[in-house]
């Protein structure tokens, strides 16, 4: 346990401007998500070791890709150049330890603009924002990734009625073009 906590906050230091501040909100985050503190923790620590595998690729476009992790499942997001680097991106996630199910939404283009991505950024701000205060769900417990318009949504909902709600929501919004949702029912005694 202490080695995956010293590799989190060695994480959150080099890929933060704010480390403490990260692992506080990673820690506030965690207590009131469905998952717990501990799953929350092992999630951020398998996102660590996927993304520190995929970045030792020889992929062109790698600041593309967006890695989301619910209990084990990865969820990936955003533009390959190719289908050779795709497949390779996916085949190096399954070769982490701990990754139980690997959802591979990853599009193939080659040229993304800056301009494109920044409005899939704020598109997705909007979305999160609105999911903060819509009654009835926790947005604490979903990771939420939009690419070239298309919304992608992973997490785990704390029952049916919660599952039911953000999915009807979600949908029922004229700006989502494409909505993919994975979303876990938390089990009773869990």
């Amino acid at each position: 346990m202490i080695n995956y906590l010293l590799l989190l906050v060695s994480f959150l230091f080099i890929s933060s401007c704010s480390p403490v501040s990260s692992v506080v909100s990673l820690a506030a985050n965690a207590g009131i998500s469905s998952k717990g503190f501990a799953a929350s923790v092992d999630d951020s620590f398998l996102k660590a070791k996927i993304v520190a595998k995929i970045s030792s690729l020889k992929v062109t476009n790698i600041s593309n890709i967006t890695v989301s992790v619910s209990l084990g499942e990865v969820l990936l997001t955003g533009y390959s150049d190719n289908q050779i680097n795709r497949l390779k991106l996916v085949e190096n996630v399954w070769k982490v330890e701990g990754v139980k199910e690997v959802f591979n939404e990853i599009k193939i283009e080659s040229d993304v603009s800056i301009s494109e991505r920044t409005e899939d950024v704020l598109f997705e701000s909007r979305l999160m924002t609105r999911l903060l205060f819509k009654s009835g769900i926790n947005s604490n417990n979903y990771s939420l990734n939009v690419v070239g318009g298309d919304v992608y949504v992973i997490g785990l909902a704390e029952n049916l009625e919660e599952k039911a709600t953000i999915e009807k929501f979600l949908e029922n919004m004229n700006d989502i073009p494409k909505l993919v949702t994975i979303i876990n029912v938390k089990k009773k005694g869990d």
